[in-house]
Parts: C-alpha cells; sequence; structure tokens
C-alpha cells in the first residue's frame, strides 16, 4: 500500500515520458505549419509570375498535367500529414482501457455464445449440405431419366413417322378397290379365331393324351421293372424246364399211351360213356346201364343214366345230386341225402355202380 502511494505521488511530481513526447510532438506540428505557410507563400508568388506570363497554347497541356500530379502528390501528403497527426493525437490523448475479471468474464459469455451459434450454424450447413447433395442426385437422376424418356420418345416419334411413310407407301401402291373392306377382313379375322381355338384344342386333347401315355409308358416301365426278377426267374425255370423236357421227352409218349389205355379200360369197367360239366361247378356223368358186374350186356329200356353232381364254387364242397333216366329198379335217394348229409359224392358214385351192376 505504501509503495503504492509512493509511486502515485512521483508521477505527480515527475512529469511521464508520454507527456513529453506528446511536447515533442506538438513542437514539430507548429513548426512544419509555419513552413507550410512560408511555402505556400512562395508557390503563391511563383503562380502570380506564372500567371503575368502571356498563355503557350503548345505548353499549355504538360503543365496542365504536371500540376494535377504535383496537386495529387500534394493531397496524398496532407492525408498522410493528418492520418498521422490523428493517429498520435488519439494514442496520447486517451488512456489505455482497464480490462476487469468481470469483463473477461463477460467476453467469455459472450464467446462461449459465439462458438454454439458457430456450431449450430455449422451443423445447419452441413445439414444443408448434404440435403443439397441429395436433392443434387435426384435432379440428376431425374435428368437422366428424362434424358431416357426423351430419347424413348425421340426413337417412338421416329418409328411414328416411319410407319406413316409406309402406310402412305403402301396406299399409293395399293389402290382402293384392291383393299379389304371391314366385314371381310372381320370374316377372315373370325375364320382365323376359330381356326385358331380349333387348333388350340387339338393342341390340348394331343397334349392330354401325350400327359397319358407318358404315364402309362411310366407305369409299364415299373411294372417292367418290377417283373425283371420274375422274368429272369421263369427263364431261368424254362432252361431247367426244357432241360427237364429233353430228359424225359423219350418217356412221354409212352406215358401218353399207357394213361390212354388205362382211361380206357376204367372207363369200360366203371361204364362211364361221357363226362361234362355243363354248368360251373356242377360235374355231368354219363353212365352204361346196360352192364353187368361181368361186363356183359342186359337188356334195359334206359341204355344210359345221368347223375349230376352240384358243388359249391367258393368252397368247392359237395352240395346235392340228381339221378336222370335211370333204370326203374335203381333208386339211391337214401344214398343221395347220406351224400348231402355228409357233404361226400364218392360213396354216392358207389353206390350208384353197385345197383347198376345188379339190377
Amino acid at each position: 500500500m505504501n509503495n503504492s502511494i509512493r509511486l502515485i505521488q512521483d508521477s505527480a511530481s515527475n512529469q511521464l515520458y508520454l507527456d513529453t513526447i506528446k511536447q515533442q510532438f506538438n513542437d514539430k506540428l507548429r513548426e512544419d505549419t509555419l513552413n507550410r505557410k512560408a511555402g505556400d507563400d512562395s508557390s503563391f508568388a511563383s503562380n502570380q509570375s506564372i500567371q503575368q506570363l502571356p498563355p503557350d497554347p503548345l505548353t499549355f497541356e504538360p503543365e496542365l498535367m504536371q500540376s494535377v500530379d504535383y496537386f495529387g502528390k500534394l493531397k496524398f501528403k496532407y492525408v498522410e500529414q493528418q492520418t498521422k497527426e490523428n493517429f498520435l493525437k488519439k494514442i496520447l490523448s486517451t488512456q489505455p482501457p482497464l480490462i476487469t475479471p468481470e469483463d473477461n468474464a463477460i467476453l467469455e459469455e459472450s464467446n462461449k455464445q459465439d462458438k454454439q451459434l458457430l456450431k449450430q450454424a455449422k451443423v445447419d450447413t452441413d445439414n444443408r449440405t448434404k440435403q443439397l447433395e441429395s436433392l443434387v442426385q435426384e435432379v440428376a437422376d431425374q435428368h437422366n431419366s428424362y434424358t431416357e424418356e426423351l430419347s424413348s420418345a425421340t426413337e417412338l416419334i421416329d418409328d411414328i413417322q416411319q410407319m406413316q411413310l409406309e402406310l402412305a407407301k403402301l396406299r399409293a401402291t395399293h389402290p382402293p378397290e384392291q383393299r379389304l373392306t371391314p366385314a371381310v377382313a372381320q370374316e377372315i379375322l373370325d375364320e382365323q379365331i376359330v381356326e385358331m381355338q380349333t387348333l388350340s384344342d387339338v393342341k390340348e386333347q394331343q397334349a392330354l393324351e401325350r400327359s397319358q401315355l407318358a404315364q402309362e409308358i411310366k407305369d409299364l416301365t415299373a411294372q417292367d421293372e418290377r417283373l425283371q426278377p420274375e422274368l429272369s426267374a421263369a427263364k431261368r425255370i424254362g432252361q431247367d424246364a426244357k432241360r427237364a423236357k429233353e430228359d424225359v421227352e423219350d418217356g412221354i409218349e409212352d406215358l401218353n399211351r399207357w394213361l390212354d389205355a388205362a382211361r380206357q379200360v376204367y372207363s369200360k369197367l366203371i361204364g362211364i360213356v361221357n363226362v361234362l360239366t355243363p354248368e360251373p361247378a356242377t360235374l355231368q356223368v354219363d353212365y352204361d346201364a346196360r352192364k353187368d358186374l361181368k361186363g356183359e350186356y342186359v337188356k334195359s329200356e334206359h341204355p344210359t343214366c345221368t347223375l349230376v353232381l352240384r358243388f359249391n364254387p367258393q368252397t368247392r364242397r359237395f352240395l346235392s345230386a340228381e339221378l336222370r333216366n335211370a333204370p326203374p329198379t335203381v333208386n339211391i335217394d337214401e344214398s343221395i341225402q347220406a351224400a348231402e348229409l355228409h357233404g361226400s359224392a364218392p360213396r354216392l358214385i358207389q353206390d350208384l355202380l353197385f345197383k347198376l351192376r345188379n339190377q
């Protein structure tokens, strides 16, 4: 505190260096003003002498240019001196402003606000830039699209003009009397439509048949593949049978002759004349009723009698029997009832043969 008071007292008693400079500047400025006035008086006298001289038209323009140049330099000099004077007066007459912490705080707050505004402005600028870029891209795409559509429209117009030219050529080549009328053209079109419909129906039918044939071929192929093992087995069996046939071929004829002879012998022995199947599951046996047990013929009004045997078609079981054209002395009703009861026909045939041979 004492040092501050002492510094203030010293400054009040002693003149500052800045005041000394200011005093020197004022003195210098006063001298320059006096010199300028003296120079103006001399220039005025010279100008008076120049004005007294007779004018020369040949030297008037160069002198005018010199005067203009002189006054331009003089003006620049005056402005320079005036600026220097104003600058020195300002820095010498005014005291430098004192900056306090409050001023710094205010400036910092102002700077923060300005920075925030600047950031917001940058963000807005970036957003607008992006919008402009997207808008530019969209405009470019639309321009390309419009250009393509314009080229397509131009080509279409050229095609239309070409078609119009071709139509004009056709009209010039074919006179009206050679052209088709709408009625004739419609009739031809109807006929073609009917023909196309018929061809379409035929095509559909052929396609359906082709699909059916393809399915049948597929089924037959699958069946053929499935039957291939059986065919192979049948071929092997056929080969085995062929070999067996070759082995027994020599004895077949003898066996057939023996079978025919045995059948004839048994038929004569039993008296069977004929065996028929008039209906399904029905057996008809014709017996010779004129032979006795010794095989000799006897007189009879009924040379043959017929035994009809009926069986169940599903189970092949004996159901019933009937004796037709039998001699009066031959009655096998009881045997038929017993056979139907037991479902057995051999005993019935045995009784019939016994009664036929013992009549």
